[in-house]
């Protein structure tokens, strides 16, 4: 169950409750495009996204889940 938690004064952030049935790893990267979408980080992709790359992440080899997922935008 998510939890909705106060931050300061005027500021709230959600925590995600969210069980899984592994453990992530962190083995794996993204790239992260303009767009919002992900692509796997290899040669070929930094090539072909090098004008939409806007950042990049460790990311689990299982269920894909980056570390980014786990940011909170204030």
């Amino acid at each position: 169950m998510c939890q909705i938690i106060k931050i300061g004064e005027n500021g709230s952030a959600i925590i995600c409750g969210c069980k899984k049935d592994h453990e992530c790893n962190e083995v794996d990267t993204v790239l992260l495009l303009e767009s919002g979408e992900r692509v796997k980080d290899t040669k070929e992709n930094q090539v072909k996204y090098r004008n939409e790359i806007r950042g990049g992440s460790v990311s689990c080899s299982i269920c894909g889940m980056a570390a980014i997922d786990n940011a909170m935008w204030l």
